[in-house]
């Protein structure tokens, strides 16, 4: 029985241009001639231009989709067009494959690095992740091997990405914010300071938030990557004070 292949977009490019990645996809499996079982995944979208909110969502993808998928990360704010990288990690075998921006360092410190290149240079173009990175992705659901696709990519060229402790990573659709750090030595209803972004309000900790009263403040252990949360019980806390991914939030006991 095969294993069905798993491309996942992660990309800044939520509207049409999603549709060209997909039929890109799908447009050079036909001309490969290959039949296979092959599943493109919904977008996994980011905020726009955001390397941290990218790292963050490669990461916890990676934590949930089963080996052998292959991870196209199409998000790139730089100014000088970086290298396009292709690869394939030790753990878990998965396939990756964007723009050397920093994006993927959590995700191969945590994953490893197996194989590592640089895609064949095509060139300029306006949107490389159609006429590059699909194509690309395609090549490898297919079979193709990446040493094909691409030339061998020292891993001490990887751009490294730092992110201070207390840094904002997502904020979800409910306005819950997910930052990097680890929760302090507190017990349930301990009440708390939480400064973020120029604004400063008291909350208290709790294990499950829902279970606090509409409008709190709540900081609470989250959902994902085991990373903590803060967030309002049934209001969007984050519009409220304005807060973005990349803000620092700053707790005091």
């Amino acid at each position: 029985m095969s294993v069905k292949k798993r491309i996942v977009f992660i990309t800044d490019c939520v509207d049409i241009a999603y549709n060209e990645l997909r039929g890109t996809v799908l447009s050079q499996l036909h001309k490969l001639g290959n039949s296979i079982d092959l599943e493109i995944e919904p977008v996994v979208p980011v905020n726009p231009f955001s390397i941290v909110n990218g790292s963050f969502t490669l990461r916890l993808m990676a934590e949930t989709y089963p080996e052998d998928t292959i991870f196209s990360v199409i998000l790139n704010p730089l100014k000088e067009r970086p290298a396009r990288l292709i690869g394939k990690t030790k753990t878990k075998r998965f396939y990756f494959l964007g723009a050397n921006t920093g994006v993927f360092d959590w995700f191969l410190r945590d994953f490893g690095i197996d194989e590592l290149y640089e895609i064949h240079d095509p060139g300029f173009f306006p949107f490389g992740g159609k006429y590059v990175h699909a194509p690309a992705a395609a090549q490898i659901a297919s079979g193709g091997l990446l040493s094909l696709i691409g030339s061998k990519f020292d891993p001490g060229g990887l751009i490294k990405l730092d992110i201070p402790d207390g840094t904002i990573l997502h904020i979800d659709s409910f306005g819950l914010m997910k930052f990097k750090g680890v929760l302090p030595e507190i017990n349930e209803g301990d009440k708390l300071t939480i400064e973020i972004s120029g604004s400063s309000f008291s909350a208290v900790y709790a294990k499950r938030m829902m279970s606090r009263e509409t409008g709190e403040w709540v900081l609470y252990p989250g959902s994902s990557l085991g990373l903590p949360e803060i967030g309002k019980v049934r209001e969007d806390g984050a519009s409220e004070i304005n807060a973005k991914v990349g803000d620092i939030v700053k707790i005091f006991v």
